[in-house]
């Protein structure tokens, strides 16, 4: 295993360019640094083997460019990068950690010095491979002898080749580790390095444990081999993997702690929960409408957290509710010791978003909740192009359809997304799509369904629950006039002698405050909850409610949806809701626990509905407010093609009132509208960060840093010293 005849090489080449800049390269005792690769060709006539930390991708290509396309012929080559990969599985980091940069990570590559660490490397994988079971060994010499960037490595190893089929080798070592049925022969055949990097995922024990970033990037097909292999379950009982881990009753139960499945009244075994989990775990894309507290969540959370325990794959939620996501990992955390799931909203402080950015990069989460508008993000779009997508999860479905409800404008962006993302992450196979949504109206499925059909060409199956709240009953409670002396006194009233655990609903922020004032003058414990309250303010009230703290929830509709309090044994609705849909989900926080009888009231006078509808149409987005919009775009693109502006800027520029209720929404919904008719295209936010300090001493380091920057203009170096110059005198 001695390295003496191999030459190990490290290139730095120009990205702009593409130009080489430095060259390093050690074979024996031999080293060679230089800027020019001219003096390597003595150097690769005499070597052996050919080895580099990326070689294969970086380092020859540049090679064959600049000495000859033959330069290499004839030497095995060795790239402790692939091999890294598969040896160092457990590991989702696979970079050459460079010791010189853990001390100055602004220091410039030394290619001397990453060749010498690369043959350090190389030592490390020739032990780690040799202490790798027979059967594996076998396997991988059998799958990548003959390929370039692995091939070196068997001779180096000294590792003989075996008698046996690869196809054989691998049903014997990874036996009840994948699935019996896979057609492992057309896998070696066709995929040979893929099947070796999806086998050296399968022999990993850490959960965390994931394909590194530039295998999903640059050998896509290795997701699908993992599929098949350990996530498509055949139909042959005699296959002891897909028989015991493809259950998802033993999922059910191993996860949630469950015997079995939730059904609905009038439903034979089994219903539509399991039927639409099952489906999930086929690879179907489906449409699911469930009742309010019918066991939705679990729903997708099964197929996702089984997939991500047997091919480390990552299922994204999209909801718009961020008491959901919350309230959903935290469930799923104290169910489960590793829980693989997080959450990005805006109760993260920017820390804790760092954090969970992190651990998705790094493996540690399977589940991932994010709000639509997080689509948009520059940095979510780079990290999802390095992770197995397992599926896309809309919760909240209707809110793509103008029909329903709670129509999302950040909705409509989500097919784009994800179509961008397939063809970035080379896939043919389209990433799986579920959708649920507790109510919605004929026309709001078939624009769903028609919304995915034409936008990524998936046919949603559909799977509805008929099934009705039985154990919810409603009452009107008449409101003598509309004063809102009487409504308070009918509210207090009923706050009185109801059930507790309770939810007060009102229609206004301002109104909740009031509220939350009086209830607490009657004795009974209470908290607030609305869109303008402090993050932590916010957190902490729904935290004291769900955790028993308080008797009574005064809010608005941003409360309560997705979170799962099973024991609300009243909701009130101070004012009538936005609509009947809106009411539905309202009401039916109330009885999630199926053995409980709730109630659910409506206070209600006959002026009520006037009110209502003035404020709809107050709310109602005009033509010429749209056309306001398109004039100010059409101004601040005179001279460009691109912009990038926020809500309040397109708002200033279109003339409006910068204290219009609900500005930002309105802005986003009139590009929408133009974006529909194809005046304009919305692509991913473009955020912007400032300098506003110095991270030299004083203005001479400044000048020295500058004056010494080869890839600067003397005009441009100018320019930077003017600019500093400024800075140092202003400060």
């Amino acid at each position: 295993m001695s390295l003496q005849h191999t030459l190990i090489i490290d290139l730095e080449l120009d990205q702009r360019t593409n130009r080489l800049t430095d060259v390093g390269a050690v074979l024996g005792p031999s080293e060679y640094h230089k800027r020019s690769p001219d003096g390597l060709k003595e150097l690769i006539e005499k070597a052996t083997f050919v080895a580099g930390h990326n070689l294969v991708r970086h380092d020859a290509p540049a090679l064959r460019q600049h000495l000859g396309q033959d330069i290499l012929a004839g030497k095995p080559l060795i790239d402790t990068l692939c091999w890294s990969a598969l040896l160092y599985a457990d590991k989702p980091y696979h970079k050459l950690v460079k010791g010189y940069k853990l001390q100055n990570e602004d220091a410039d590559n030394n290619p001397l010095s990453d060749a010498k660490l690369c043959g350090s490397l190389l030592e490390e994988l020739l032990g780690c491979f040799n202490a790798l079971p027979i059967g594996l060994r076998a396997a991988y010499h059998a799958l990548l002898g003959a390929q370039e960037g692995y091939d070196g490595f068997f001779s180096l190893a000294q590792h003989a080749p075996s008698s046996e089929g690869s196809a054989v080798l691998i049903q014997q070592h990874f036996s009840g580790r994948i699935c019996s049925s896979a057609p492992i022969t057309l896998f070696a055949a066709e995929r040979p390095v893929e099947l070796a990097h999806a086998l050296a995922l399968i022999s990993t024990t850490d959960e965390a444990s994931i394909l590194p970033g530039w295998v999903v990037h640059s050998l896509p097909a290795t997701q699908g081999l993992l599929q098949k292999m350990r996530f498509s379950r055949c139909t042959d009982p005699a296959c002891a993997y897909c028989t015991r881990w493809l259950d998802p009753h033993r999922g059910l139960k191993d996860f949630f702690g469950y015997d079995r499945f939730r059904t609905f009244d009038g439903e034979t075994d089994p219903g539509i929960q399991e039927k639409a989990v099952r489906s999930a775990l086929a690879g179907d894309s489906l449409l699911t409408v469930f009742p309010t507290g019918g066991g939705k969540s679990l729903t997708f959370q099964l197929p996702a957290l089984m997939e991500g325990q047997f091919t480390r794959a990552l299922t994204v939620v999209i909801s718009p509710l961020v008491s959901l996501m919350k309230d959903q990992v935290e469930v799923l955390e104290d169910r489960h010791q590793n829980y693989n799931a997080a959450h990005l909203s805006g109760l993260l402080s920017p820390l804790e978003r760092q954090a969970v950015l992190k651990q998705v990069e790094e493996g540690g989460i399977h589940l991932l909740y994010i709000a639509p508008e997080t689509l948009r993000s520059p940095t979510l779009t780079l990290l999802l192009r390095y992770r197995q997508i397992a599926r896309f999860v809309i919760d909240e479905a209707h809110c793509f359809s103008s029909w329903g409800h709670d129509f999302r404008v950040d909705y409509l962006f989500i097919a784009p997304f994800i179509k961008q993302l397939q063809e970035d992450l080379g896939r043919k196979a389209p990433i799986p799509i579920s959708c649920f949504t507790a109510t919605a109206k004929p026309q709001v499925v078939e624009d769903i369904r028609n919304y995915f059909k034409e936008g990524l060409g998936l046919d949603l199956i559909h799977y509805i629950s008929q099934a009705r709240r039985e154990n919810l009953e409603y009452e009107v409670v008449p409101v003598e006039d509309t004063t809102a002396e009487t409504r308070q006194r009918a509210l207090l009233g009923l706050l009185h002698t109801c059930e507790k655990p309770a939810i007060v609903y009102a229609s206004r922020t301002k109104r909740v405050d009031e509220l939350v004032q009086m209830v607490e003058a009657i004795g009974l414990s209470v908290r607030g909850f609305h869109g303008q309250m402090q993050r932590e303010a916010k957190q902490a009230n729904q935290d004291a409610f769900m955790d028993g703290q308080v008797e009574v929830m005064v809010a608005t509709s941003a409360f309560g949806m997705g979170v799962d309090k099973e024991d609300v044994r009243t909701v009130i609705h101070y004012n009538i809701s936005s609509s009947l849909e809106s009411y539905v989900q309202e009401a039916g926080r109330a009885g999630r626990n199926k053995d409980i009888q709730a109630k659910c009231y409506i206070l209600y006078n006959e002026g009520d509905l006037n009110g209502h509808f003035q404020l709809l149409q107050r709310t109602k987005l005009n033509q010429k407010e749209i056309q306001q919009i398109w004039r100010a775009i059409q101004g601040l693109t005179k001279f460009r093609d691109k912009i990038s502006r926020s809500a309040s800027e397109l708002a200033k520029a279109a003339g409006w009132d910068e204290e219009m209720k609900d500005i930002q929404n309105r802005v986003t919904a009139s590009i929408a509208a133009l974006e529909d008719r194809g005046y304009l295209k919305r692509t991913l936010n473009s955020p912007q960060v400032f300098a506003t300090g110095l991270k030299v001493k004083d203005l001479e380091s400044a000048l020295k840093l500058v004056r010494s920057n080869t890839a600067c203009t003397d005009k441009q170096k100018e320019n930077c010293i003017r600019v500093l110059q400024r800075m140092i005198e202003a400060g």
